[in-house]
C-alpha cells in the first residue's frame, strides 16, 4: 500500500475544511434535485453550494445574494 501524497491546495484549518465540505454537500444536493426533478431541492443545494464556496474563499456576502 502506498501513502497518498498531500494536496498542497487542500485546506488545512477546520473552518476551511468545513466550508469545502459544505460546498460539496450542496453540490450533491443540487445534483439529486436535478435527478429527481425537484426544483426546491435543487435550489437549496445551489444555495448551500454557493454559501460553502463563499465561506471557503473568505468573501463576506449577504444571505440575500
Amino acid at each position: 500500500m502506498t501513502a497518498r501524497a498531500k494536496d498542497p491546495a487542500a485546506p488545512t484549518d477546520a473552518k476551511a475544511k468545513a466550508a469545502v465540505k459544505r460546498a460539496a454537500a450542496g453540490s450533491v444536493t443540487e445534483a439529486i434535485g436535478k435527478l429527481i426533478g425537484d426544483d426546491a431541492v435543487r435550489e437549496r443545494g445551489t444555495a448551500e453550494k454557493k454559501a460553502g464556496a463563499a465561506d471557503a474563499s473568505g468573501r463576506k456576502t449577504s444571505p440575500r445574494s
